[in-house]
């Protein structure tokens, strides 16, 4: 295959698989974590977005994806270095979404315990601090379009996101 016939494949494969939407999000931390069983044999690579808590000096997690290596868009968080932060890629099939998440913070780990399933015992899943999801983004370019104040959308959006709709994972375990 030429490289002109491989750059078209590239461009209609990744112009199949895009959506209507992107989302950008800002997290605290990004983990990549390499969850391994009681015997040390690698089970799966998880990406995991956490949120600063001041009031209780500790990490609590937002969300979290499994590792897809066959994805289009790879989920391994990568460093730009044009502002030092980290992002990671996914495409959300569930809410048929682009997501884009940064973070000035990033640690790989090694466990024997799953940390976003430990977390949950120090907070419950129904009390984090969730993702956007597509209904949001819906909202949101609706509430630009028929704003009669003439407002460029920015407060209902914000209005929209501080109203916590849950996220769902992206795989269940």
């Amino acid at each position: 295959m030429g490289m002109m016939s491989f750059a078209s494949f590239l461009i209609a494969v990744v112009s199949s698989g895009s959506t209507s939407r992107e989302v950008n999000e800002h997290v605290d931390l990004v983990e990549l974590n390499h969850f391994h069983d009681c015997l040390g044999r690698h089970v799966y690579d998880q990406v995991i977005f956490y949120e600063w808590a001041p009031d209780t000096s500790k990490y609590y997690v937002r969300a979290w994806c499994l590792i897809e290596d066959r994805d289009i868009v790879n989920r391994r968080p990568m460093k730009r270095y044009s502002d030092n932060l980290y992002e990671v890629h996914w495409q959300d099939r569930d809410q048929n979404l682009l997501r884009i998440i940064t973070s000035t913070h990033y640690r790989e780990s090694w466990t024997q315990v799953d940390p976003e399933r430990a977390n949950k015992k120090v907070l419950d899943e129904r009390l984090r601090t969730v993702l956007i999801r597509r209904s949001v983004v819906k909202q949101e370019k609706t509430a630009e379009a028929e704003d009669p104040n003439g407002n460029d959308g920015e407060q209902s959006f914000n209005e929209i996101v501080n109203a916590q709709v849950p996220f769902d994972p992206v795989v269940t375990r």
